[in-house]
């Protein structure tokens, strides 16, 4: 999935970008792969980070995003997978910067539905609800 043709990405505001952007190379990480989280301390030197996720049933990416961060990579986090509109307050919530779906699926879930479920998560946070991207600083950085 990591052919920016046949992908897009959805950024903070739930608006598709068509290109990955620009930089350092990712490191993609299989979730299923993920036996232990002692696992993810080598990763921390890594500058991005894409975790690539079999199924939006999967919830193992929003506990190694999260953990990622709190271990405190500050690196650009991605996850690669074809997500729910509904999953993206989650991801922004466990310090995802970037989702990339596949064209496909960007069809059948198209911007408008993500757009909605950023704006939602967005006057949530503002209100003190969920609190990561919002203490850290990383919803300000995003925007």
């Amino acid at each position: 999935m990591s052919d920016s043709i046949d992908t897009v990405r959805v950024d903070h505001g739930g608006r598709f970008m068509s290109e990955q952007g620009e930089g350092a190379q990712r490191a993609d990480k299989q979730v299923s792969e993920v036996t232990s989280l002692s696992m993810l301390d080598a990763w921390l030197v890594e500058p991005v980070i894409a975790l690539v996720v079999a199924s939006f049933s999967d919830g193992r990416v929003f506990t190694l995003a999260r953990q990622l961060r709190q271990m405190g990579f500050e690196g650009r986090l991605e996850v690669v997978g074809d997500l729910l509109p509904d999953q993206l307050p989650m991801l922004l919530e466990a310090g995802v910067d970037v989702l990339e779906i596949s064209a496909q699926h960007a069809r059948r879930c198209d911007e408008a539905q993500w757009t909605c479920k950023a704006a939602q998560w967005a006057d949530i946070a503002a209100q003190g609800r969920f609190g990561y991207q919002h203490h850290n600083g990383r919803l300000a950085s995003a925007e």
